[in-house]
């Protein structure tokens, strides 16, 4: 009985912990991303994130555009902005149910629950990836995750860099 309550406890404690990526992406049809493979990112961005987290995401950006083919380039006429929003938020999980009881065919019944609530706090961070060319918008991602505030830096850089990859997973836009 022990050993299953240690699993049941274990199993939520391991879900509430667990980081969530969501991922959407627009784009110009009729730009041709083939056509210009360099980019450079604008020097307007204000970033409401700490020089920690935000070198974190820039170089995963940078990694995840030069797997693609994209060199970082001050020159280029693609512009890539970043709009973070960053906060805090209190989840209330399921909660784990201990029981015992007694019953059975003209018996008398009875029984006791005891619920433990499992509450987490998780670091929310989303992310709105622009690129313009020439002023005009030509692509646009959101990347929003969540993980558990008290995650290690490894695990947040880990964590940005898978998102951005999936972010960038069908980048570029193919012309149909």
């Amino acid at each position: 009985m022990k050993k299953i309550i240690l699993l049941t406890i274990a199993f939520f404690s391991f879900i509430s912990c667990s980081t969530q990526q969501k991922v959407a992406v627009d784009y110009d049809r009729d730009f041709d991303f083939n056509a210009n493979r360099t980019y450079t990112f604008s020097q307007s961005d204000y970033l409401k994130l700490n020089d920690l987290d935000s070198a974190r995401l820039f170089n995963s950006i940078e990694k995840g555009l030069l797997y693609k083919g994209f060199q970082k380039n001050n020159a280029s006429n693609l512009v890539i902005s970043v709009y973070p929003e960053e906060y805090v938020s209190r989840q209330q999980n399921s909660s784990v149910g201990l029981g015992m009881g007694t019953g059975g065919f003209g018996r008398i019944g009875g029984g006791m629950s005891v619920g433990i609530p499992i509450t987490s706090e998780k670091l929310n961070q989303n992310y709105t990836v622009s690129m313009l060319n020439e002023g005009h918008l030509v692509w646009q991602g959101t990347l929003k995750i969540q993980m558990p505030v008290n995650s290690s830096p490894e695990a947040k850089e880990a964590t940005v860099q898978r998102g951005v990859m999936k972010l960038f997973y069908k980048f570029p836009p193919t012309k149909k």
